[in-house]
């Protein structure tokens, strides 16, 4: 296993209209990567037709279709086959900035690092909703960390479906490991562009968060504060609701906040829905 090689890893599904802009940004690095292993979960578009297309061109490249596959599940086989010990963790519906890996990599000093994730603005909703979502730390859309890291703590939970990466990460912290943060190791991620994507997403973060804290015991602590907060407010609902309806920005914040608390109560006491 080569220590001063670095291997890409990603899983995908049904990327089609993202992959190409994705790819690209990482072929076009200025630091190539020695590896890039890609994981489909069985996509029924033209995803891993794209893929493979790309990998033809590029030796670097290598994709893979596990059927049925969940995010954590095809981050652990992407791991697995990688030959080198330094991994760095992407996600589609990202585009990366062209001295990213390089920068990643210069920056990257102990065990574990994160690059700093900024929100693509394409409209006037995602402009109001890039000052409400702070860059949450842990995530694997801009990760670097040893291989023996990920063995030591077992690897990305496959029991959670959204939130692996939550759990992952405390994992992480919990064993001692040092993190360094990279701030010029920059991506752009392309965030929900209305409210019932956004209702949609923050629901589902807060389902699977409610799991995580369940299953795993694992939920920062900021959120855990949030969750309490929240709940304590509940009785006030009806008032957020009526003052969100004078603006955009304020009816954002309710929906980020009371959605994903409706799905992490949900998510904790297992009620499907």
């Amino acid at each position: 296993m080569r220590k001063d090689k670095v291997t890409l890893i990603s899983t995908v599904l049904n990327e089609e209209k993202n992959i190409n802009f994705f790819i690209k940004s990482i072929i076009d690095q200025s630091k190539k990567p020695d590896e890039f292993i890609i994981i489909d979960g069985g996509s029924t578009d033209k995803t891993f037709e794209i893929l493979k297309s790309y990998s033809r061109k590029n030796k670097r490249m290598k994709v893979f279709q596990e059927k049925g596959t969940n995010i954590p599940r095809g981050r652990n086989i992407a791991i697995s086959k990688a030959k080198n010990e330094i991994i760095v963790s992407v996600d589609a519906g990202t585009k990366y900035e062209k001295e990213w890996l390089e920068n990643l990599i210069k920056g990257f000093k102990e065990d574990v690092g994160f690059g700093k994730t900024l929100p693509w603005i394409k409209n006037n909703f995602q402009k109001i909703l890039s000052k409400k979502m702070k860059q949450r730390f842990g995530s694997s859309r801009n990760m670097i960390f040893k291989k023996s890291v990920w063995k030591e703590v077992g690897g990305y939970p496959e029991d959670m479906k959204i939130a692996e990466d939550t759990v992952f990460y405390e994992k992480i912290r919990r064993g001692g490991f040092k993190m360094d943060f990279i701030p010029n190791a920059i991506c752009d991620w392309e965030m929900r562009d209305n409210i019932r994507g956004l209702e949609k997403q923050f629901y589902n973060y807060g389902y699977w968060g409610g799991l995580a804290y369940k299953r795993h015991s694992s939920l920062p602590l900021k959120r855990k504060l949030a969750v309490i907060i929240l709940i304590l407010l509940l009785p006030l609902f009806p008032l957020f609701w009526l003052i969100s309806r004078l603006s955009l920005s304020i009816k954002i914040s309710c929906v980020m906040r009371f959605s994903y608390l409706k799905g992490f109560l949900r998510g904790f006491f297992n009620i499907k829905g």
